[in-house]
C-alpha cells in the first residue's frame, strides 16, 4: 500500500545533513581525557556511535560515563566547528525543497543553540522553519516528543511527514509520532540500523525529491 504524499521533511543533523563524525570522535576523546583522566582508556567510539541520534547526556548515561563530560564535549566540538562539512547533494536538496515550498525542520540530539550556530555557519539555517534540539523537550529521541513538537508548531499531518535520519533513535522517533521514515545510508550506518524497519532506505540525499511526487519509487530501496 502506498504512503501518503510527502508534504514536509524532518531531518536529523549529524550523519544526515552534516559530516561531523570525526569532530564528534575527537571531542568525545578530549572530554573523556579531561574529565575521567588521560591515563584511562575510554570506551571505544564505535560504542558511542551505536547511540547516535540521542542527546550526549543520554549517551553518557547508557555508557556509564560522567555527565560532567557534556560541557567539555560541547567546548571541544565548538572549537572544531570549521571542520564540519555538508554532505554532497544536501545543499542542492535543501534548495530544491525550499523552492517547492516544502516545510523543513531539524530534530537533533544536539542542544538548540549549538545546532543553530552550526547551521548558520554552514549557510543552511535559512531553510528550516523549526529547529528542535535535545534541550527543547523533556524526552529527546528516541521518544516522539521532538517530532510531535515540530508537527504542532508547523501545523502538519504526521502521516504526510518524512523523518530522515541515520540512527536507530531517528527511526524510532519518527515512527512513534506517526511519520514516514527514511534511513540515510550515506554516512554508512551499522548493520543493526540497516535491518531496522523503515519506510525507505536512501543512498543519496537527492532521492528525497523523487518521493515528493510518488510515494514509492523504483530507484529507492523500500524496507
Amino acid at each position: 500500500m502506498s504512503e501518503l504524499p510527502i508534504r514536509a521533511v524532518i531531518f536529523d543533523l549529524d550523519g544526515t545533513l552534516i559530516d561531523s563524525k570525526q569532530v564528534i570522535r575527537e571531542a568525545y576523546h578530549a572530554a573523556h581525557a579531561q574529565v575521567v583522566g588521560a591515563d584511562v582508556e575510554p570506551p571505544p567510539f564505535s560504542e558511542y556511535c551505536k547511540h547516535l541520534g540521542r542527546s550526549f547526556v543520554q549517551i553518557m548515561k547508557i555508557m556509564g560515563l560522567p555527565a560532567q563530560m557534556h560541557p567539555v564535549f560541547m567546548r571541544e566540538s565548538n572549537a572544531r566547528m570549521q571542520r564540519i562539512r555538508v554532505f554532497e547533494g544536501v545543499g542542492g536538496l535543501l534548495a530544491s525543497l525550499h523552492a517547492r515550498g516544502i516545510p523543513m525542520a531539524i530534530a537533533t540530539g544536539k542542544d538548540h543553540g549549538r545546532t543553530v550556530a552550526i547551521l548558520e555557519y554552514l549557510g543552511l539555517l535559512k531553510y528550516f522553519s523549526c529547529i528542535v534540539g535535545s534541550d527543547d523537550v523533556a524526552n529527546p529521541k528516541p521518544a516522539p516528543d521532538m517530532a510531535r513538537m515540530i508537527v504542532e508548531q508547523l501545523h502538519l499531518d504526521p502521516a504526510s511527514c518524512l523523518f530522515v535520519g541515520d540512527a536507530l533513535a531517528d527511526l524510532q522517533c519518527g515512527q512513534a509520532s506517526g511519520m514516514q521514515t527514511a534511513l540515510a545510508l550515506w554516512d554508512h550506518p551499522g548493520e543493526e540500523i540497516r535491518r531496522y524497519p523503515s519506510t525507505y532506505q536512501l543512498t543519496a540525499p537527492g532521492q528525497i525529491l523523487a518521493l515528493l511526487e510518488v510515494a514509492r519509487h523504483a530507484d529507492i530501496t523500500p524496507a
